[in-house]
């Protein structure tokens, strides 16, 4: 019995020992499988839409091993892709090619790409990576630069232009594209603008100076940025040219007086609107544009509508377009002279039209605009043809650019112009009412290539409306009688405004004020030069 015992349990042992032994040996077989696998080359550079061949090598206890390979792609952007032989699966020398082609268009100078190659052996998952950096496709481009002129006169714009082109199987120009202007004022950068090429790869610019008290270099630098969001790809470009703004003296620019509202019914009316001003202006060495040569004295500017409906403030801007450029030819300047203006009332409206609104068509007037576009339009051809380029200086006395109270109409008018009755003058009157549809096409901004100045007269006294705050101040004015206060005020230029009384008590009055009073003098002489 006991040695049935002793037997039993000998082969007990002898079990679990060979037991042992075979998980023993099995556990070796396992530590001593060795798997290398790797992507060749493991880092490459590739411009945008090229390709180049990568190739993953697998062994398994350093014998070649055919086995799935499984890819990804790992990107910031576009990943582009990979294309395999043998549907992804390494042949008997443990090989598999595969072609990477990199993303069409990338949006950055390296992008940067990780591939990654996974495999399954064993219940194990094993991977081998490849870093690529893609660089964008970018071609070279060239810009050049033009001025009009070397020197200014402070006040008149020099237009300059850029001209672009891309290397492109050849030079060509480059449309549609950002040219960014910065401009430096004896060093000190003073300004950035933007414009655009035109079909021809062409951008034009004006650079207007005012206000130099002595001699300023200017230098213009047109930068085209390097651009990586379209589908073609540039490299950046930039040149520069200078020229040199001199101070503006009395008499350098013509002055235009431009009156007002049925400002010229009569000599005696013109007479006393202008006389005083005029001889002060040339006592100080300024020239008053003379409409007349043929006549001793400086005959001023006078403009008349006719009975036609279209005749709307657009209209009568064009005419005053063609009598300041004849003037000033038959005066021996040329056509496109910068000039300075002083405007009365309406006249200010006429004058800001010219000068936002350069190479409009006006001819006809739509009554039933209904907000977009503009009210006015013509015949195809050009009728504004003097612009913010040739205005240095616009000074306006009494002009409505907010517009005067609705009672302030036909019948009103003709209640106060009591010795005459002008239908013709009519068509006007409705472009100069709050809200009036020439007035919200206009808009209250003007424009920053002409120096704007507004003058307003309070006499304590609005017809048919409150004290309004146009300015925005918080302080809210009457009117000069016939304006109000506040009217002449465009957004973020000067507005001076002079409180008192009608004549005769004071020359706080519509009229008054460009007629005689002085201090409305003084500083439109003031500000001609400033």
């Amino acid at each position: 019995m006991e040695k049935r015992i002793i037997i039993v349990l000998a082969l007990i042992i002898a079990i679990l020992l060979l037991a042992f032994s075979f998980s023993e040996m099995k556990g070796k077989k396992k530590e001593e499988m060795v798997v290398s696998m790797k992507i060749i080359p493991s880092e490459f550079t590739l411009q945008e839409g090229g390709s180049t061949e990568i190739v993953v090598e697998l062994k398994v206890n350093n014998m070649p091993y055919i086995a799935k390979i499984n890819w990804s792609i790992e990107s910031s952007g576009n990943t582009g892709k990979l294309v395999f032989e043998n549907e992804s699966v390494t042949d008997s020398n443990g090989i598999l090619k595969a072609e990477y082609f990199a993303p069409d268009d990338v949006d950055e100078m390296q992008q940067y790409i990780k591939i990654i190659a996974r495999v399954k052996i064993g219940g194990h998952e094993y991977f081998a990576t490849a870093n690529a950096t893609v660089y964008p496709l970018l071609y070279q481009t060239l810009i050049e630069v033009e001025k009009e002129r070397e020197k200014i006169i402070a006040g008149e714009t020099n237009i300059l232009r850029a001209k672009l082109f891309a290397n492109i199987d050849g030079w060509l120009p480059l449309k549609n594209k950002t040219i960014i202007w910065k401009f430096y004022a004896n060093g000190k950068e003073m300004m950035v603008k933007e414009s655009k090429t035109n079909g021809l790869g062409i951008s034009e610019i004006p650079f207007f100076y005012s206000n130099a008290a002595e001699n300023v270099s200017i230098v213009a630098e047109a930068i085209f940025e390097r651009n990586l969001s379209g589908e073609i790809d540039y490299e950046g470009c930039h040149a520069n040219l200078s020229f040199t703004v001199i101070p503006e003296k009395p008499g350098d620019f013509p002055v235009v007086l431009i009156h007002g509202w049925t400002g010229s019914i009569t000599d005696a009316l013109l007479n006393y609107t202008w006389w005083n001003l005029t001889q002060k202006l040339v006592a100080n060495g300024f020239k008053v544009l003379d409409f007349d040569v043929t006549k001793p004295g400086i005959q001023w500017l006078t403009y008349e509508p006719s009975w036609f409906e279209e005749h709307h403030i657009p209209w009568i801007a064009a005419k005053v377009c063609e009598k300041i450029k004849e003037a000033l030819v038959l005066n021996g300047y040329p056509p496109n002279q910068t000039i300075d203006i002083v405007a009365h009332s309406m006249g200010g409206l006429v004058a800001r039209f010219m000068a936002e609104h350069y190479m409009a068509d006006v001819d006809y007037w739509n009554k039933d605009w209904n907000g977009t576009g503009y009210p006015w339009y013509g015949d195809g051809d050009a009728d504004i043809t003097l612009g913010p380029y040739q205005i240095d200086d616009l000074i306006a006395v009494g002009t409505p650019c907010h517009g005067v109270p609705p009672n302030i109409n036909e019948s009103f008018l003709r209640s106060i112009i009591k010795y005459a009755y002008f239908p013709w003058w009519m068509g006007q009157v409705p472009d100069m009412i709050y809200d009036a549809p020439f007035l919200q096409a206009m808009g209250y901004k003007g424009t920053d290539l002409v120096d704007y100045y507004g003058v307003g007269g309070d006499i304590g006294v609005i017809i048919g409306d409150y004290p309004v705050d146009f300015d925005g101040d918080g302080i809210p004015h009457y009117s000069d009688g016939l304006c109000p206060t506040e009217s002449p005020y465009l957004e973020g230029k000067p507005l001076y405004i002079l409180e008192g009384h009608a004549w005769p008590v004071g020359e706080e009055d519509h009229i008054s004020l460009i007629a005689i009073n002085e201090k409305v003098h003084e500083y439109i002489l003031e500000h001609l030069i400033l």
